[in-house]
């Protein structure tokens, strides 16, 4: 039976020691720290999404790393440093992880979905490893960041396979876009068999609704 093979989604927040502290008071649940991007200037902290089946996902807060100073705008991951220090918390964008990099890739490409190119990023863990993995991203972000980008994580393992991470279950997830029906098939022209519900919506939107501890709550 398809699943749709969310990777992981990326959560922008401010300020993100503290909006991880205020996260946690909120739901339960407090993320885990995964690491810096080094030279991209941002680190994360990680949530295990868990959508009822056996595909591994996570929720990854993603702000800049106050101590990484100099990092151009641009050179940010996702090039987020455009925003600022604070950055109003949104859902930004969200990855999948396709079988094979390279023929989905070839394939979307084909079909007109401007995937951008293959780069190589990495981040070091708490523990000093270092991860790699590869993505496929178009730093245009089509569809206003509604169009997932591609990840193959290689012989790293998956950051939801962490223990110490704690878990939120989905309820939902859904789109909002002006134009419904391109983003439908842009993401059909990656490959995809299963698509989140997608409805107009003046600004380009990604709702993930979870059960937490504290109640069922809504990020957007």
């Amino acid at each position: 039976m398809a699943v749709l093979p969310v990777d992981h989604i990326v959560f922008l927040v401010p300020h993100i020691d503290d909006y991880v502290e205020e996260f946690a008071r909120v739901t339960g649940v407090t993320p885990l720290f995964g690491g810096a991007h080094a030279k991209m200037g941002t680190k994360n902290f990680l949530v295990r999404l868990d959508f009822g089946n056996d595909n591994p996902s996570y929720l990854e807060l993603l702000g800049l790393d106050d101590a990484q100073q100099g990092i151009r705008a641009e050179d940010t991951v996702f090039g987020v440093g455009k925003y600022g220090p604070d950055p109003y918390p949104h859902l930004f964008t969200w990855a999948i992880h396709p079988g094979d990099l390279g023929a989905v890739t070839g394939a979307a490409t084909r079909r007109g979905v401007q995937v951008g190119d293959v780069r190589e990023w990495s981040r070091e863990s708490p523990e000093g490893e270092l991860l790699e993995w590869r993505v496929a991203f178009n730093s245009e972000l089509p569809f206003g960041g509604l169009q997932p980008f591609l990840i193959d994580w290689g012989n790293t393992p998956h950051p939801s396979f962490n223990t110490a991470l704690e878990t939120l279950s989905v309820v939902e997830l859904r789109l909002e876009h002006p134009s419904p029906e391109q983003l439908s098939q842009a993401l059909s022209g990656l490959g995809l068999q299963v698509i989140p519900p997608i409805s107009f919506g003046l600004v380009p939107t990604i709702f993930l609704t979870v059960d937490t501890p504290r109640g069922q709550i809504s990020l957007h």
